[in-house]
């Protein structure tokens, strides 16, 4: 969709949904605001360059209006009985953030999206049922967190397309939010503000490069530099230390051991490693084919390139304040 006055409304328009959800005092105000960012979002969808946007489109509507039925209907039977309720809002929820086992939607939505548009799917449409989760009590919400880990970091290893793996891996995420919201603490808005800041400068990346499939890497290793910020962005997605992807980790897991969730913590780590693998696969091979050619062409439109190179070492300097103060 074009750069018009038209495309700034909708972004208003998905901005208010969110700020009506999370501050509701009734889950029917809450179920209105969903609605609103659903339906603002769909015109946002749409991009006349791509074959496939009216596609994830239509799959994105269908799938989000069957979880806002189920939200609604929930929402209207807790009313009268109480005893599934946590339970039918969980799965409404999990349906809307595309969470295993509800998850075959996202990965095919994603493939027919802008870059941009992928990170608002993968970042922004979830704020709002996260925040909705974070309101039950349901011991149900532990199955979900290895449903997603497992097969988040399984199913990034079939894939050469991008949009693909970064779906897997935001599946993926999912697992630690969920954690992190299960034992009701706020360190999982601390990870959520974190990867939505490095996804985004992934998929800036991306959409800079016009970078869609694992063979297309090519383009950027003739420069070294660009070559070394996307290798260092990909091993920061990873979640491997020093860098700033691994900081809230690093808290979620303390914040786990402290409340005593040893298992769900093992599973959350095993899992890592896995995800780690299919980016790492990555930057391998960018060292075998890279030629080393230090070249450094500084262009106005690779100015964020080289500040989120400068950002995602950021981490350093929290370890070294860590060090410093602990």
């Amino acid at each position: 969709m074009k750069n018009n006055s038209s495309i700034y409304l909708f972004y208003i328009f998905m901005l208010t949904g969110i700020l009506i959800s999370i501050s509701s005092g009734n889950w029917l105000s809450c179920w209105m605001g969903v609605e609103i960012n659903l339906i603002s979002f769909l015109p946002v969808m749409m991009d006349s360059s791509s074959i496939y946007s009216s596609e994830s489109m239509i799959k994105y509507f269908i799938v989000q209006s069957m979880g806002s039925s189920l939200l609604f209907l929930s929402i209207i039977m807790g009313m009268y009985y109480d005893m599934f309720f946590n339970y039918s809002i969980a799965f409404g929820l999990m349906i809307k953030i595309g969470c295993p086992p509800f998850h075959m939607w996202f990965p095919s939505v994603m493939e027919g999206l802008l870059w941009m548009n992928c990170f608002i799917l993968s970042t922004v449409q979830k704020f709002t049922p996260m925040v909705l989760i974070s309101y039950l009590e349901s011991n149900i919400l532990l199955l979900f967190v290895v449903l997603a880990c497992v097969w988040g970091s399984i199913g990034g290893l079939m894939y050469s397309s991008m949009r693909k793996i970064i779906s897997y891996s935001s599946i993926y995420n999912l697992g630690w939010i969920i954690a992190g919201i299960n034992s009701m603490s706020y360190t999982w808005f601390i990870y959520f503000l974190i990867y939505s800041f490095t996804l985004f400068m992934v998929c800036y990346m991306f959409n800079l490069y016009n970078i869609n499939y694992l063979n297309q890497f090519f383009v950027i290793y003739n420069n070294f530099y660009n070559w070394l910020i996307m290798m260092v962005l990909f091993v920061s997605m990873g979640g491997l230390p020093p860098f700033i992807g691994f900081i809230p980790k690093m808290i979620m897991v303390y914040c786990l051991v402290n409340e005593e969730f040893y298992v769900i913590c093992v599973i959350l780590l095993l899992s890592a490693l896995l995800v780690l693998f299919f980016y790492l696969r990555v930057v391998f091979t960018g060292l075998m084919i890279n030629s080393l050619s230090l070249k450094f062409l500084m262009k106005s439109d690779m100015f964020l390139t080289y500040l989120f190179g400068i950002l995602t070492f950021f981490g350093m300097f929290i370890f070294f304040m860590i060090k410093l103060y602990l």
